[in-house]
């Protein structure tokens, strides 16, 4: 349902003027000293996830996301279940998928997302895993309008 609605979200570009900047080449965050951004392409070309080394933080936007976005009884209840980004949204799966990987290899002790509880411990480190090695099989669905329709199986 949520797939079927997404065409009516908004997509067109918001002009902020002279209000960005680009960031540093470095990784380093401005006014965010302990901070660094990572690139994490696949939901979005430009996104970017920041990270926190000394308590191993991390704001992942929507490189993953803490309740699956493809179900609308998880939407409402808010149901915690880590998942890969939303599914109608995200138009580079491999990249989506390299970007997990990446999320991953952080060993982030906490994680807050764009959709979703923040997600921390065991659990974290357990599903974040999980997902970073099965994400074709969990998070690429098997078809629509971002994926390759012609690897459906054939019957």
């Amino acid at each position: 349902m949520i797939a079927k609605m997404s065409g009516a979200f908004p997509i067109e570009p918001i002009n902020l003027g002279s209000h960005i900047h680009p960031l540093p080449e470095d990784g380093t965050v401005p006014y965010l000293s302990d901070f660094k951004w990572i690139h994490v392409p696949g939901h979005t070309e430009g996104q970017i996830a920041l990270f926190r080394d000394k308590d191993r933080l991390l704001i992942a936007a929507d490189a993953f996301v803490t309740t699956k976005q493809d179900s609308l009884y998880h939407v409402v209840t808010q149901k915690k279940e880590l998942s890969g980004p939303p599914r109608y949204l995200t138009p580079d799966w491999t990249a989506a998928k390299e970007s997990v990987r990446k999320l991953a290899s952080l060993n982030p002790y906490i994680a807050i997302t764009g959709h979703g509880p923040s997600m921390e411990g065991s659990e974290l480190k357990k599903d974040l895993n999980k997902l970073a090695d099965n994400f074709d099989e969990a998070a690429v669905p098997n078809y629509g309008k971002f994926v390759d329709d012609s690897s459906e199986s054939q019957i």
